[in-house]
């Protein structure tokens, strides 16, 4: 695996108390990795690290990037100017300012008609998108979002995913820290799992959806022939209600109908239920809190 991040054993402790410790994970070139974990995890900590905000205490960060960039909590952006000034500011402190058009980066994230209009009167989701026109600047092979779409109304975070899925299709890796797990559900290509400082579980959304199937549910007329079916089928489930059935196979329900029927089973009334992350990552820190 080609790892544009690779972190090895960091620890960082506050006081007496350890906020990351033993951290070892590694961060796929081209990704869009969520780091996902319940507030006090180590999250931002984390990140801070990763972009040299902070020092850990023991371990060793590589980014294996020319260039990368960071939205760590607040953007830090020029209030009292407007988009195409910050985006000069940028250029200028890279020694762009002779060689890019400011209105270039805007129009990338779609801030091209906010003309002389001041940061300080734009909205979150407009803030969040200069932002990362300004990181656009430098060229970088790795932006690092901090809850990006916090606070963000619905049109918001449409544009932010659909910015972050086109930058990513451009080469751009992305490791985005979200409490939106909905969202990021939809743009990730790898997890990672962390809870009082620890790593407790990474998986690519490809080995998610296939250790989060869901199940069928079925309400059936009869249980005796529901259990006789099952039981010669082979086919596990658990009873989640009076009659009301969670079967786990890769039959479809159209093939348990069917069989179920053979037995004098009727189903009355049957559901594909779907494991969400949100799901997923409430039972990982019910389990690693016992």
């Amino acid at each position: 695996m080609n790892s544009i991040v690779s972190i090895k054993n960091i620890s960082k402790k506050f006081d007496k108390t350890y906020v990351l410790d033993g951290v070892t994970i590694n961060i796929p070139k081209g990704s869009i990795c969520g780091l996902v974990g319940p507030n006090g995890a180590g999250k931002t900590t984390l990140l801070r690290i990763i972009t040299s905000l902070q020092n850990a205490d023991s371990g060793q960060v590589n980014v294996n990037a020319n260039v990368f960039s960071g939205l760590i909590e607040e953007p830090a952006l020029f209030y009292e100017m407007n988009a195409s000034q910050n985006i000069t500011q940028q250029l200028i402190l890279y020694g762009l300012e002779n060689e890019f058009n400011p209105n270039d980066f805007l129009e990338y994230v779609g801030l091209e008609d906010t003309n002389n209009k001041k940061v300080k009167h734009f909205s979150l989701g407009m803030k969040q998108k200069l932002a990362i026109a300004m990181m656009l600047v430098g060229n970088p092979e790795l932006i690092i979002l901090d809850e990006p779409m916090n606070g963000l109304d619905p049109q918001g975070i449409i544009s932010l995913r659909n910015l972050i899925l086109k930058l990513n299709k451009e080469g751009v890796t992305f490791l985005i820290s979200s409490h939106l797990l909905y969202e990021l559900e939809k743009i990730a290509t790898d997890f990672i799992f962390i809870n009082h400082g620890k790593i407790i579980s990474e998986m690519t959304s490809e080995e998610f959806s296939n250790a989060n199937k869901g199940y069928i549910q079925l309400e059936v007329n009869d249980r005796d022939s529901f259990e006789k079916a099952m039981n010669d089928l082979e086919i596990p489930y658990v009873e989640a209600d009076n009659l009301k059935m969670n079967i786990f196979s890769n039959y479809t329900i159209t093939d348990l109908i069917i069989k179920l029927n053979d037995y004098g089973c009727i189903v009355t009334k049957c559901f594909n239920v779907e494991t969400s992350l949100e799901e997923f990552f409430i039972r990982l820190m019910d389990e690693n809190d016992k």
